[in-house]
């Protein structure tokens, strides 16, 4: 008998043992995996070049932009969000500021309605008490712009699944250390003249090198630490401008694909906000072509 509950014993012991061993190695190649994301190819990659492997990520992309209805206004909702759109209004544009506030709303699981507006066809209040500026928001009445000013109301106002909570740095400080980045970026992909272009890309890699330290130094996998906050959803669209436009404009890639990342923290990063659920939500989205037509505008091109 004794013999027989000793022999449980030890079997027991080599399932359980087994058990941890299975758990530690698939955790091992979980974390192997996500250190890796930023830079080498997949196996369907291998083989391609930059500008295959970029197209095929442009056409993954712009399909989820084609299915009709994309803006059809539902029922009354207290949040109307005006935003620029396409030249003919039924989509919405390729303003980064947008999507921030989109990307706020739809991580509160907030309901709301985006009304794409044309030029031509901007209402009333927003022309006369906003000067036609877009994004706007619209709540009971009450309107207001300037897309910061609008995620703090709405954080303000709909406080659960804060996004402004505390970390190694608060969302302020690290807009603060980033605000450089968005008009470096813009004042690189209108430029055309070539003998500026070196220093105008060095101040953009300058703003990229600060984004990466900040995530290379805080614990967690945000900007302020272990928690998603206003800070990420704000610059995370920015990013994707500066992916796409980089690329097309200039010929220069800060997300790599066929190398070691440059900057890892940071591509490992931008990696796993453009795989959220919220920046590929329908509503929020839109195309690869859209923010190029946008920066082909701002160039005088189109």
């Amino acid at each position: 008998m004794m013999t027989l509950q000793l022999l449980q014993v030890v079997i027991l012991v080599l399932i359980l043992t087994q058990t941890v061993n299975s758990f530690f190695v698939k955790s091992s190649r979980h974390c192997i995996r996500e250190i890796s994301m930023g830079g080498g190819r997949t196996k369907a990659e291998q083989g391609l070049t930059n500008k295959q492997v970029f197209q095929t990520l442009k056409t993954k992309f712009n399909e989820k932009a084609k299915i009709p209805g994309f803006f059809e206004v539902g029922e009354h909702v207290d949040l109307e969000l005006y935003c620029k759109s396409n030249a003919d209004g039924t989509q919405i544009g390729d303003c980064p500021f947008t999507q921030f506030l989109q990307l706020v709303m739809l991580k509160k699981g907030l309901n709301y309605n985006i009304h794409p507006t044309v030029s031509s066809k901007k209402p009333t209040w927003l022309v006369e008490k906003h000067d036609g500026k877009l994004p706007a928001l619209l709540h009971k009445g009450n309107s207001m712009v300037e897309s910061l000013a609008i995620a703090e109301f709405i954080e303000k106002t709909y406080p659960h699944n804060s996004l402004t909570r505390q970390g190694a740095y608060s969302y302020q400080e690290v807009l603060e250390k980033t605000n450089n980045f968005f008009p470096s970026l813009a004042a690189f992909i209108k430029n055309k003249d070539a003998s500026k272009d070196a220093d105008l890309q060095k101040a953009v890699e300058n703003q990229l090198d600060i984004i990466d330290e900040l995530l290379r130094t805080t614990p967690g996998q945000y900007l302020c630490g272990i928690e998603l906050t206003l800070a990420d959803l704000y610059l995370t669209p920015q990013l994707f401008h500066a992916m796409v436009a980089m690329e097309h404009f200039k010929g220069f890639e800060f997300y790599h694909i066929n190398c070691d990342p440059t900057r890892p923290a940071l591509e490992n990063y931008v990696a796993r906000m453009f795989d959220m659920e919220e920046f590929n939500n329908k509503k929020a989205y839109y195309s690869v072509d859209q923010v190029i037509y946008g920066w082909k505008v701002a160039r005088g091109e189109a």
